[in-house]
């Protein structure tokens, strides 16, 4: 019995150590003299609100991943379609919550219109080609789900396979703009799309 608690408060503390970037010694004037509130967060077990969609920050940051090719379009004008939620029911009954897409003037004025963006792909085949893939301004954090925006992220349908790459990859297509997509919220296709070096 005393081994399993000594495995646990050694696993306990080096939690703590990685966490909080403490040591034992400043860990215990830690527990002494700082505010409990800190610990009583983490290891609550009530539920905590997310931060806010910050839109703005997460656009300012894409100049940070992704370059505008020459003649091509920079995702801020993506991103500022407005995603307006919805909700609606399952066969079950489950209630699920959705986005619809407001267009601006700007991205209007580029559908049906070929463009050309440089963004990652986010595969949506098992293979090492993709015909099919999603293309957004970040690189990939999740092999399961593109953890961003729908007004971020474009369907693509390429012509012929493309390579799948960890980088950046310039891609040419027809831009459309898809108003309703309940099944996927998808906001735009780049239809008959190729790979621009």
């Amino acid at each position: 019995m005393f081994d399993k608690i000594k495995k646990y408060s050694v696993t306990f503390s080096f939690f703590i150590i990685v966490i909080f970037g403490f040591t034992p010694l400043n860990f215990f004037n830690f527990g002494v003299y700082a505010n409990n509130n800190l610990l009583i967060n983490v290891f609550s077990t009530n539920e905590t609100m997310e931060e806010p969609y910050d839109e703005y920050n997460l656009l300012s940051n894409i100049d940070d991943f992704v370059k505008v090719p020459k003649g091509g379009v920079h995702w801020k004008v993506f991103g500022e379609t407005i995603m307006k939620e919805y909700t609606f029911f399952d066969k079950e009954g489950n209630e699920w919550i959705g986005v619809r897409p407001e267009f601006k003037d700007q991205i209007k004025k580029l559908d049906k219109q070929k463009i050309l963006i440089q963004g990652y792909m986010f595969p949506l085949e098992q293979d090492e080609k993709q015909k099919l893939f999603l293309l957004g301004p970040f690189p990939i954090s999740c092999p399961y789900h593109p953890h961003i925006s729908a007004n971020l992220i474009i369907e693509v349908h390429a012509v012929s396979p493309i390579i799948f790459s960890y980088d950046a990859v310039n891609i040419k297509g027809k831009l459309e703009l898809v108003p309703t997509d309940d099944d996927y919220n998808v906001f735009f296709r780049l239809r008959d799309a190729q790979l621009v070096n």
